[in-house]
């Protein structure tokens, strides 16, 4: 797959980019631990605070938090992502669309807790978030249990993670997930698109839905925390397709090859007279 780099034309200097929208990009993230609210460009503060902060974690190239952004300008939105090709694109959008309360960061470090002070975010945003499908690579899932019991601190009373995903598997492992870490579900839906018509969409979005994608997603608030969490559910997210893969309107980004591979076991199976194969809980 090309990446966002792998498009870029010669000669291209991401420093130069970034240095050009500086208003929108913040270089030094942990200087503002605690004090986003008071975020303004190039190390400066406001006088006036934000009424909240907004985290977009794994924002891409911007579309969607530019856009939530512009429909709440009380609201600073925090946009992070591990691309620095992203990062740019979603400065240099919000700078197109005269919107200044949305600042981006390079951010690759799955530790958020020198980023953003105790209790400093009202809503953490994961929209579709790479769902590494594997067993082995299960700990970088964003919702991971491991990983939403580090975002407690970080959210103030009252505050949600809120989840969209075209992988059906990945919201419904995450799910198993919040229960491990003591989350409690305020929504839970096969159709994110049908409960909020006028959301903003984000590009990977429009892509994903001309494939033929669902939308799926939850939103969850901190419940009591629990005293030792133990991980209980099956990581590999071939645990959580259907049984009846050959019925799939829609296979999930990353596992088309999984699935191929599923169907043509069964068919292997059912050409020789064997039993019938079924997928492993792993």
């Amino acid at each position: 797959m090309r990446t966002a780099a792998s498009r870029l034309p010669k000669g291209f200097s991401l420093e130069e980019r970034l240095a050009a929208c500086a208003s929108n990009v913040e270089s030094h993230p942990k200087d503002r631990a605690g004090q986003w609210r008071a975020w303004a460009p190039l190390g400066e503060r406001r006088s006036d605070p934000y009424a909240a902060v907004v985290l977009d974690l794994g924002c891409g190239k911007g579309e969607y938090t530019v856009e939530c952004a512009a429909a709440r300008p009380d609201v600073l939105f925090v946009g992070l992502d591990v691309d620095g090709v992203c990062v740019m694109r979603a400065a240099e959008r919000a700078i197109a669309q005269g919107v200044s309360n949305a600042v981006f960061v390079l951010h690759d470090d799955s530790d958020l807790s020198e980023t953003f002070g105790e209790g400093e975010l009202s809503a953490m945003l994961l929209n579709f978030p790479t769902p590494f499908p594997k067993k082995k690579k299960a700990h970088y899932r964003l919702t991971h249990f491991e990983r939403l019991m580090s975002y407690r601190p970080l959210l103030a009373p009252g505050a949600f993670v809120r989840l969209r995903t075209d992988s059906m598997p990945l919201r419904d492992f995450s799910l198993t997930q919040l229960k491990i870490a003591g989350y409690d579900v305020q929504w839970n839906t096969d159709d994110v698109r049908g409960m909020f018509p006028n959301e903003p969409w984000s590009g990977y979005e429009h892509k994903l839905v001309a494939q033929g994608a669902p939308v799926c997603g939850f939103a969850a608030v901190p419940g009591p925390a629990p005293e030792n969490p133990q991980q209980t559910a099956p990581l590999s997210l071939v645990s959580y397709l259907p049984e009846d893969i050959e019925g799939l309107a829609y296979v999930p980004h990353g596992m088309q090859g999984c699935v191929e591979n599923m169907k043509g076991r069964r068919a292997n199976r059912r050409a020789k007279g064997l039993s019938e194969w079924t997928r492993p809980i792993i």
